[in-house]
């Protein structure tokens, strides 16, 4: 007797293990990684088999094994070094391994599970049947078995169906049971096909069927035409029916991919040669994909000196050995550009993923990467979680950025699971930036990862000239407006030499915060306490837990109809360009304007074709995009992230301002940058204004050292959250007894709280955090295992996390 040990995909923290069923005979095809149905409790759910062994007395005699229902997929799921690498995240991350795992079903499901009503026909004289409509619900599930509530409506549209099913489920003369299939529909295409070599003989039975002869003549010349092609021919459904009856032709079934990128097109592409940086940062790389084994990069190039044209030599030596190449950006903005310039090179071997797609996208890439169709999978950090079982190198482009780590359990990081996919599948590891994070950098700089760097711009372009506003200077000179006169008087000469301008604002919103006057009453979110953000469609809106208000016409607090507005977000700044410049033309990019699926395309395409003068946004628009027409840069409130608490503030403003001011002047003259700041003197401003990443990481490396920070120290975050405040204060101060009892040497180690959260109070319940920083990460997640803080819903843990208030 065979069983199999299958994580349940339900993301409950409880269900944190393996639970064992009987493997039947005709389910011996399963094995480890492959997906099946298995009933848990009452309902039929999707689970992962992690384990296939012999029934062990000892071990499962102690319960009551049901048997597993069904095999999802035709084959496994999770390869040997998929599973490895899931069970090591796990491990890592302090999840489940169904957490873990379920990353990898596009949608974290692959099924859909519904409920079904079937009538207990030992009921059928339960006095309830008296009621008509009981009676004809009853008789009808009778008649035909189990419906789903859909059904019952369509089919009994003159029946309350839901008040009726309720009613009988309450008596049990009807019983509920749940179901599940797949989530998505392949689409398939028809082919046709002569079902025998043409003859005269066949032809010359068709001389009184000039349609159909016709449409046979085709296959003489062509061996298989699609539905479509015979559409296209002239050919009606009504003769290649005849044709199929007289068995003349027939027909088969092919999968057809859903690509909305239109990733299949080819493209002329002009290979430029390569520059003497670049040249050298591909051969080493091709040396690394050349070894067949694991090896580390890390990719420091100024912005414009053309790493993408590096990635895509290295993805051209992974494909030429059969290998499949994984290609991450941080933002769906960046997965347009990138798609453009490698499909150029790579037409029809690409596929995307990322969360804009529809289910049925992605399970077509899926699909495509699994039967050898495409080889190189390009996307945010989802992308990663393709089911590819031969990866020959994984890039991660502006690897640096916050928005590779998932901000929701389990809060993997996509740079850490690159490299341990990397590592499984003896894979390039490759990261670049113009501005690495500051523990990639030290990892370079100590020899972990190979170091390749191009200084200068692609034909020698000049780095962009910055200068900074000292927006205390224009407060004592009496200006007040979201615009400096200097970032004013370089739009307006932009505009007259006929070039493009980029604005950075980092709040999106109509106004900051709405106040009443008369009291200093602020409108806040009622279920986080923070300001909510006044929209020019008239709505209030938090930004944090996306609860949405109407503006009050009187302050809730005392009444008074002096409301105000203060602060500025995208769409005040939008309108204050409209007045300043009222001949430009302006296209505003941020997460209101940018919620369809092609949105952010869309918006670089009309900017790109200069059908817009300015573009304006919040961080998305200053990242990776290369824009020809764009000589100019203004950024606004540039150094609002040195107020944070958070030890990475310095360097999350030397990095904006640096990454925003390299979108000017990558072409043409050398481009010109306005920072607007209350900080000119902080070395972070002043080192992103000569854009020397060099100095600004001797300054802040110093400071890390001396404070215990990464690179040399490793962090863990819990929040501790509660609707009442003290339970929540009570478990995190609680926590922080027992981590000092059991690591009382301290060496190495360092506890931080509790402390409030800074956003103390979300969707009405309260946060403290505690940090916990040590030279050895293993230690502390032991201890943290032994105190099953992984199993508590009230604890959320961060591994590494990318914010620690």
């Amino acid at each position: 007797m065979t069983v199999a040990d299958v994580y349940i995909n339900i993301p409950v923290k409880s269900i944190a293990r393996a639970f064992t069923y009987l493997l039947p005979p005709e389910l011996s095809q399963v094995g480890a990684g492959w997906r099946v149905f298995v009933p848990f409790g009452k309902v039929r759910v999707e689970g992962f088999v992690v384990a296939v062994r012999p029934y062990d007395a000892a071990r499962d005699a102690a319960h009551r094994l049901r048997p597993v229902l069904a095999a999802v997929d035709e084959e496994a799921w999770f390869s040997p070094a998929l599973l490895a690498a899931a069970r090591e995240l796990a491990d890592f991350y302090l999840c489940s391994l169904a957490e873990m795992m379920r990353l990898f079903m596009p949608g974290k499901s692959g099924l859909r599970i519904f409920p079904v009503y079937e009538a207990v026909a030992a009921n059928a004289g339960h006095p309830v049947l008296a009621d008509s409509c009981a009676r004809t619900v009853y008789d009808f599930l009778l008649q035909k078995g189990g419906l789903r509530i859909a059904e019952i409506r369509r089919a009994l549209p003159d029946v309350p169906a839901e008040e009726t099913v309720e009613k009988l489920l309450r008596y049990r003369i009807i019983s509920k049971e749940y179901h599940a299939d797949r989530r998505d529909r392949a689409r398939y295409e028809k082919y046709y096909s002569a079902a025998e070599a043409l003859t005269e003989e066949h032809f010359a039975a068709l001389t009184r069927k000039p349609a159909q002869a016709r449409a046979l003549h085709l296959f003489e010349g062509q061996a298989e035409y699609s539905s479509v092609a015979l559409k296209e021919a002239g050919v009606t459904p009504a003769t290649v029916k005849h044709l199929l009856a007289a068995n003349l032709i027939v027909e088969h079934r092919r999968r057809k991919a859903r690509d909305s990128y239109g990733t299949q097109a080819e493209t002329a592409q002009r290979e430029v040669p390569l520059t003497a940086a670049q040249a050298h940062a591909a051969d080493t790389l091709r040396e690394g994909v050349a070894a067949g084994i694991y090896r580390g990069y890390l990719l420091h190039g100024v912005t414009g000196s053309g790493k993408t044209r590096v990635y895509i030599e290295t993805a051209r030596a992974v494909r030429a050995r059969g290998r499949q190449v994984v290609v991450l950006v941080p933002e769906i903005a960046l997965t347009g550009q990138l798609i453009t310039a490698f499909q150029e090179i790579f037409a029809g071997d690409i596929v995307v993923m990322h969360s804009r797609l529809s289910l049925a996208e992605r399970n077509d890439a899926i699909f495509r990467v699994r039967c050898g169709e495409a080889g190189i999978i390009i996307g945010a950090r989802s992308a990663l979680f393709v089911p590819a079982d031969n990866i020959g190198c994984i890039i991660l482009d502006e690897e640096q950025d916050m928005s590779y780590k998932q901000d929701e359990s389990p809060r993997y990081h996509a740079r850490t699971v690159a490299e341990i996919l990397a590592r499984r599948f003896g894979a390039i590891f490759l990261l670049g930036s113009a501005t690495p994070a500051l523990e990639t950098y030290a990892r370079a700089h100590t020899g972990e990862l190979t170091l390749l760097t191009m200084p200068e711009r692609i034909g020698r372009q000049p780095l962009p000239r910055v200068r900074t506003v000292d927006m205390r200077e224009e407060l004592r000179r009496g200006r007040r407006t979201i615009i400096s006169e200097a970032l004013r008087a370089l739009l307006t000469e932009t505009l007259a030499r006929g070039e493009q301008a980029i604005i950075m604002l980092n709040r999106r919103g109509y106004s900051t915060f709405v106040m009443c006057r008369a009291c200093g009453k602020v409108i806040t979110c009622k279920d986080c306490g923070l300001p909510l953000v006044y929209h020019r469609n008239g709505v209030l809106l938090c930004h944090h837990c996306d609860e949405r208000a109407a503006v009050p016409e009187t302050c809730p607090s005392c009444g008074s109809r002096y409301i105000k507005y203060f602060g500025s977000g995208t769409e005040k700044l939008e309108e204050e360009l409209r007045k300043l410049l009222p001949t430009a033309r302006v296209l505003r990019m941020d997460r209101d304007t940018t919620g369809r699926k092609f949105a952010h395309d869309e918006i670089l395409a009309q900017f790109r074709n200069r059908e817009y003068d300015i573009l304006l946004g919040t961080q998305m628009v200053a990242k990776g995009h290369d824009l020809p027409g764009v000589q100019s840069v203004g950024i606004i409130s540039a150094d609002a992230s040195l107020n944070l608490p958070d030890f990475r503030a310095s360097e999350r403003c030397f990095m904006l301002i640096t990454q925003t001011a390299g979108r000017a002047g990558r072409h043409g003259t050398q481009g010109e940058v306005v920072v607007q700041t209350y900080n000119p003197e902080h070395y972070a401003v002043q080192c992103a204004m000569r854009q020397d990443y060099i100095s600004f990481y001797e300054k802040e490396i110093e400071l890390r050292r001396e404070l215990f920070y990464p690179p040399f120290s490793r962090i863990v975050k819990l929040l501790f959250h509660a609707v009442r405040r003290e339970e929540a204060w009570g478990m995190a101060e609680s926590f922080v007894a027992a981590y000092r009892n059991y690591f009382c040497d301290g060496q190495g180690r360092a506890v931080i709280g509790p402390s409030p959260a800074l956003i103390e109070k979300e969707r009405n319940e309260y946060r403290f955090v505690v940090l916990i920083k040590t030279d050895a990460l293993a230690p502390v997640r032991e201890f943290l295992y032994e105190q099953d803080v992984h199993l508590n819903n009230n604890i959320a843990i961060d591994i590494d996390p990318a914010v620690i208030f």
